[in-house]
């Protein structure tokens, strides 16, 4: 072919090249206006020329880049392309025209105001009669649209088989875990061996695990059943509350303002919003250790504690998090079973101490400036009352004192003084705010002991499951201003039977005290009027009256003492 005025000619048969058609009906303006009115753009460059400028754009190349022709016009294409630009299209267009070959490339172009586009271009050689390239005709089209439709379509892929992959690691990670935490559940007789046995199953998926219980007196979570690589968190604290200055692994200490660790507050997450909680590691628990997943054991209102589980190299999945949160619901559950069961069997309490800075006693043992011990609670007036011995008085007390000094008090009823003759006499009294004798019954706590000094009243309570003992704190705090839980613990107990009972109670009788009691009881002697005398009854032992009585009273005692304390 060849050009003139810009408009391609029809080049000689003879050359082999495909060659276009037209006839001598088409005039050279209709074939200008075509090219300018195309919906393509359309450039010539002059190959013949240094840097091949172009010699012609239509309307529809400013259309697609905002150039106009004038500017375009003596300008290499270049100026199209920018930061964003890849080499490779670039260099198959340069091959392209070195070669005197046609070639189409889609590439990333620059419009006039300096947004990106999509810019598919084809250029083809034009030759003139001696077969050299004279130009180079290029076609312009904005595929902007369909690269983006492109660019999903494989973003959506991709994201389909991440999910895919994702779900596949998840079935082979979790393979068989669901089903051995729950033979744990099913198959264990305490509540160490179900956690012991759960965290396990647990660690031996991931790169570790381990289970802590929580302890509400401390607002803190222990490391314990420690399984696989789990940056040694055995003997660390991990605070979830507002606790600070509390100690932690390794000696150190929170002070106020102080962050937490990723490790603790994945913990402190997961308990106060009772989700699993996943924190990165950062490489700073362990070289291979990547994320932590803190998993709650919650149930009804008791916190049992957490689970920490770890993986290296890798993340938690939103699936594999609704599957951790399932295992937690699992593992609480036959926690809760196992409480229950413990109770029926009265084979584990709980024991709660609690600090009560404005409980009526506290200002009862300010106004004697004395200690006050429980020894116990009676039942045969109008209302129930409670013993409590004196120890130490600053000053001599007798019913006089007491009464005088609780006078004014309309929160406390002084029955009566006893032993007001000894250095520690023992006072009969009656609370008249009934809050705490409320909150045990409704939580079916025992008041064990407690030790009153001036300001504060210290209660132990004994509690039968682990859901009433938090709740009973949460109310104890809640309806007393000052109150603070001092210590929760777990205690193991065993059934005892009469026979135990009996048994345990004759060791600690002597011989001659054994022999004083069951005369007496088997000769009538607490009969009203007596069956026998106690003249009769030592004159058979072979000893005197008094040393009789001496016995008698000693043994007394003891029984008196194995049923009260």
């Amino acid at each position: 072919m060849r050009v003139r005025s810009g408009v391609a000619r029809e080049r000689p048969e003879t050359d082999s090249r495909t060659m276009s058609a037209s006839t001598d009906a088409v005039d050279e303006s209709l074939k200008t206006r075509t090219m300018d009115e195309a919906p393509v753009g359309i450039t010539i460059a002059d190959a013949t020329k240094p840097d091949m400028p172009l010699v012609y754009a239509n309307a529809a190349f400013e259309r697609i880049t905002g150039y106009a022709p004038e500017y375009a016009v003596g300008r290499n294409c270049r100026f199209l392309q920018g930061e964003a630009t890849r080499d490779k299209p670039v260099e198959q267009m340069r091959a392209a025209i070195e070669e005197g070959q046609a070639t189409t490339v889609v590439l990333r172009n620059y419009r006039k105001g300096g947004e990106l586009f999509w810019n598919e271009v084809t250029i083809a050689p034009l030759y003139d009669e001696t077969g050299e390239v004279a130009y180079y005709v290029g076609f312009q089209q904005d595929v902007t649209r369909r690269k983006r439709a492109e660019q999903a379509a494989a973003d959506r892929a991709e994201r389909i088989e991440r999910e895919r992959t994702a779900q596949k690691h998840l079935l082979e990670r979790l393979d068989g875990i669901i089903a051995k935490v729950t033979d744990a559940v099913t198959q264990s007789h305490s509540r160490s061996e179900l956690q012991r046995e759960a965290v396990q199953a647990i660690g031996e998926v991931y790169a570790g695990a381990w289970f802590g219980a929580y302890d509400p007196s401390i607002e803190a979570v222990e490391p314990d059943e420690v399984v696989g690589e789990t940056g040694s968190p055995q003997g660390s604290r991990f605070v979830v509350g507002d606790v600070t200055a509390m100690s932690r692994g390794g000696g150190g200490v929170r002070e106020e303002g102080e962050s937490r660790g990723p490790v603790e507050r994945a913990v402190a997450g997961a308990l106060a919003e009772r989700h699993v909680c996943i924190e990165s590691l950062d490489g700073g628990t362990g070289a291979a250790l990547t994320s932590v997943a803190a998993v709650p054991l919650h149930y009804g209102e008791a916190t049992y504690g957490v689970v920490c589980v770890y993986v290296r190299n890798d993340g938690f999945g939103d699936h594999e998090r609704a599957v951790l949160a399932a295992l937690g619901r699992t593992i609480a559950t036959g926690i809760n079973a196992l409480e229950s069961q413990r109770t029926l069997q009265t084979q584990e309490t709980v024991e709660l101490r609690l600090a009560l800075g404005d409980h009526p006693l506290a200002g009862v043992a300010t106004d004697l400036q004395s200690q006050l011990h429980y020894a116990g609670s009676v039942g045969d007036r109008d209302r129930p009352t409670m013993l409590f011995e004196v120890a130490e008085p600053t000053t001599q007390l007798d019913g006089e004192a007491v009464h005088s000094a609780a006078a004014e008090r309309d929160d406390i009823e002084i029955d009566t003084v006893l032993a007001e003759t000894t250095c520690g006499p023992v006072i009969e009294l009656a609370v008249t705010d009934p809050t705490l004798q409320e909150l045990l019954a409704a939580h079916s706590g025992e008041l064990r002991a407690a030790v009153i000094e001036p300001g504060i009243a210290r209660v132990t309570v004994e509690v039968g499951r682990e859901a009433l003992a938090q709740s009973l704190a949460a109310a104890a705090m809640e309806r007393f201003e000052s109150a603070e839980v001092i210590s929760y613990c777990r205690r193991e107990t065993r059934e005892e039977t009469s026979q135990g009972f009996v048994a345990e109670l004759e060791s600690e009788l002597t011989d001659r005290q054994h022999a004083a009691f069951l005369r007496a009881y088997t000769a009538g002697y607490f009969e009203w009027p007596h069956d026998t005398s106690g003249e009769e009854i030592a004159e058979s032992m072979g000893v005197c009256r008094s040393t009789f009585h001496q016995h008698l009273r000693a043994a007394q005692r003891k029984v008196a003492a194995a049923l009260f304390d």
